[in-house]
C-alpha cells in the first residue's frame, strides 16, 4: 500500500514571519526575538548578528558565565 507524502504547503500557512513575511506551516517553527516573530532563517541571522556583536550578551541570555580577563 502506497502511502503519499504530506506536503505542508498544500495547506494555508498557520503564521507568517514578522520580518520577512516567510510563511510558517503547522509543525514548523517561530522564534520570539526582540518583540518579533521569525521564521528559523531569520532567527539564525538575528543570532549571527548578535554574536557578532556581542557575544557576551548571547552568552550571558543563554545562562552561560563569562569571565573577563583585564
Amino acid at each position: 500500500m502506497h502511502i503519499p507524502l504530506y506536503d505542508s504547503q498544500t495547506t494555508p500557512a498557520s503564521a507568517y514571519c514578522e520580518k520577512c513575511r516567510q510563511e510558517v506551516y503547522h509543525g514548523e517553527a517561530r522564534f520570539q526575538w526582540e518583540g518579533r516573530w521569525l521564521c528559523p532563517d531569520c532567527f539564525r541571522a538575528a543570532v549571527n548578528k548578535a554574536l557578532n556583536d556581542c557575544p557576551e550578551q548571547v552568552a550571558l541570555e543563554m545562562g552561560l558565565e563569562v569571565e573577563r580577563y583585564v
